[in-house]
């Protein structure tokens, strides 16, 4: 700062001071610009690379159709830490772009076997702050078998339109607490885990 005020103070004349200041002023304003769209360029990298990583199933969509995946459920028994499961849907693949603009759906079905409790994020990591669950309620609903399910619909079509090629990453959040792992009420079950993805093309 010393060094400045002697280099303004050797200048002779208030013109020449000015332009000077003002020259410095929008060197500072430039490095403070360049600054703040790296670190949130590299933000937004590190986000996408989580989400990005671990994909456990890869949709593509393309017209109007119909696709359901099941998650694999021997896996889930109590604990204190979140099961994970992260999808995508895409409406291009490394062969073929789709040629229509298309809405999607996405449900989720599961049996009531157990006690567990979902959370559906798009595009954003659970841990990010503000992110939105999906999945703000389930309805019940008995099948032609007898069979009980809880179907959560997302209440958002999503538009993906031909002359872009979109990927939109889902993380799918599983908790099944701690609390009952010493419950034999639970003891040998088993729940499905279903996830519907409805597209239709735009009109």
């Amino acid at each position: 700062m010393n060094a400045l005020r002697s280099k303004i103070s050797q200048i002779p004349y208030f013109k020449e001071k000015g332009r000077f200041l003002v020259f410095v002023l929008f060197i500072v304003f430039v490095l403070f610009v360049a600054y703040y769209l790296f670190r949130v360029a590299y933000a937004r990298y590190e986000l996408r690379s989580s989400l990005v990583s671990d994909i456990d199933k890869a949709l593509y969509i393309f017209e109007s159709d119909e696709i359901r995946f099941n998650l694999d459920p021997a896996g889930i028994i109590p604990s204190n830490t979140p099961y994970i499961y992260r999808f995508s849907v895409s409406n291009f693949n490394d062969e073929h772009d789709s040629d229509v603009d298309i809405t999607y759906n996405v449900s989720v079905r599961t049996t009531t076997n157990l006690p567990i409790t979902l959370e559906l994020y798009r595009n954003e990591l659970p841990t990010s702050a503000g992110a939105v669950n999906l999945l703000t309620g389930c309805q019940d609903v008995q099948d032609e078998d007898g069979a009980w399910y809880h179907v959560y619909n997302v209440n958002s079509n999503y538009s993906m339109y031909y002359a872009d090629e979109t990927t939109d990453y889902y993380t799918l959040v599983v908790n099944f607490p701690i609390t009952y792992a010493n419950d034999l009420t639970y003891v040998n079950s088993i729940e499905n885990i279903e996830i519907t993805l409805a597209s239709e093309q735009m009109v």
